[in-house]
């Protein structure tokens, strides 16, 4: 009961005191500020958006085309199969015509109408005049059994290349004129998986070269499901989306902003903790109570913690907030994959996990911000050395993980603070750098090491501050 009395204590005066209403100011202020800075951006965009549209001037320029194609035709120095060359194009330009596929479409006729200009298949041809899509994507997959049959590629390619098409054939991409963002997505989706199944075939990481670990290949496995996911339920993936969403632009500066500067006043609140009573003589009062150091102490850390939990879940309510009131489009959430079975975690329940996964590197940081207050009982070192931390951990681990190759480098408290990418390692903000501190390590080892390292925070303070003499 002693601990709660010094606990409410400690709140009242926390809670009273101006630098906490300041802080509280300057933290919605972030938030408004990453909310104006996405619609500034979006009204921008939207007023200086062009939109390029095609007219039938294409044809125009194609029936151009043909007759020029015909006069070179007339050069009786031609090669034959120059001749076979330019007598393609011209059958391909009028059949572009004559079935109004323009150049600029985006679709499997173009696709197939470009790639016959270099080999003339007429069974390819006759398939894109009777837009027959289930006929182009059966001609595919004889194609593939054919070079199966030749042992050209392995029953896993075929497999990976079957699977491929009857996406597509089942969700008609490249042939149903979808939303572009919608198409687009669709055919990025497509080209991820395409990418994953050869890294698990061959057992090189596409994106590195390097050899495929059997975590990373669990990871391809379910980045395929996912992707297949996204697919089926029309998710549009920014990377390969003609448009941005600037709601999912705001939920990536928000945290960002907001959690910064919730890690800056709790180091002011932590870092000044101790030093300050000890520089006003406050400390006298509690050496003279009936109450024990550890329990003061206690409360002291306990009342940190709580202030950053509240704060952060206010902030992740009003983050919610604006973007359901100022946004019209869809927010994040998180796609990922337990038991084998895909689900989502809809987009409040992530906002909030999201900014509570950030907090966490805060918490460990507001610690050694308190301890080094006790050890020092200087309030200037104790904010400097901190605060310094804080900004400069990530470029310090940089350079440290560029020229050290060591298994012990992941042992660095510092190597392991990126928690929010080990909780929702499928996310990708909009807002990512890939300048992030990202090592190979699991999301339990990190929070063991961060957890030893906190124990060891606190056996140093504990030790300090019932050793010492406070009076």
């Amino acid at each position: 009961m002693k601990i709660f009395k010094l606990f409410i204590d400690e709140n009242i005066k926390t809670w009273k005191k101006f630098s906490t209403k300041l802080a509280i100011i300057l933290i919605l202020l972030a938030l408004v500020a990453a909310l104006g800075l996405s619609k500034i951006l979006q009204y921008i965009d939207e007023k200086n958006d062009i939109v390029v549209q095609y007219s039938n001037t294409w044809k125009e320029s194609l029936e151009e085309d043909i007759n020029s194609y015909k006069e070179q035709l007339n050069n009786e120095r031609l090669l034959q199969s120059d001749r076979e060359y330019i007598q393609n194009k011209i059958k391909i330009a009028e059949i572009r015509i004559q079935n109004n596929i323009s150049l600029y479409s985006v679709n499997w006729k173009n696709t197939v109408l470009n790639n016959l200009e270099n080999d003339m298949d007429g069974k390819l041809l006759e398939i894109v005049i009777n837009n027959d899509f289930e006929g182009y994507i059966n001609y595919e997959k004889e194609i593939e059994k054919q070079k199966l049959n030749q042992k050209e590629i392995t029953q896993q390619e075929y497999d990976d290349n079957i699977q491929l098409l009857d996406l597509r054939s089942r969700y008609q991409i490249g042939n149903v004129g979808n939303e572009e963002t919608i198409r687009d997505s669709k055919e990025g989706y497509l080209d991820k998986i395409k990418n994953e199944q050869k890294s698990i075939r061959t057992g090189i990481d596409y994106s590195s070269n390097k050899v495929l670990t059997a975590e990373q290949k669990k990871k391809y496995e379910d980045d395929i499901k996912i992707n297949i996911y996204k697919i089926e339920n029309n998710v549009v993936n920014q990377d390969y989306s003609a448009t941005t969403n600037y709601r999912m632009m705001f939920e990536s500066l928000a945290p960002s902003f907001v959690i910064t500067l919730i890690a800056i006043f709790a180091m002011i609140v932590a870092g000044g903790a101790i030093s300050s009573e000890v520089s006003t003589g406050t400390i006298k009062f509690w050496a003279l109570t009936p109450n024990k150091r550890w329990k003061i102490l206690t409360a002291k850390i306990l009342s940190i913690v709580f202030y950053l939990v509240v704060i952060t879940l206010i902030m992740s309510i009003l983050s919610i907030a604006c973007a359901n009131i100022f946004f019209d489009t869809e927010g994040y959430g998180y796609i990922f994959v337990k038991n084998g079975n895909v689900e989502k975690i809809g987009n409040t329940l992530f906002t909030i996990g999201y900014y509570f996964a950030k907090l966490i590197p805060v918490i460990i940081f507001a610690i050694f911000a308190l301890m080094l207050s006790v050890i020092t009982r200087n309030t200037s070192v104790s904010l400097g050395l901190s605060i310094a931390t804080y900004m400069g951990n990530s470029v310090a681990m940089l350079i440290i993980n560029a020229y050290i190759k060591k298994d012990w480098v992941k042992l660095i408290p510092f190597n392991n603070l990126n928690i929010v990418d080990k909780v929702f390692p499928n996310f990708q903000s909009m807002m990512s750098t890939g300048l992030e501190n990202t090592t190979t390590t699991s999301l339990g080892f990190s929070l063991i090491v961060l957890l030893v390292c906190m124990i060891l925070m606190l056996v140093t303070m504990y030790d300090s501050f019932n050793k010492r003499d406070i009076i």
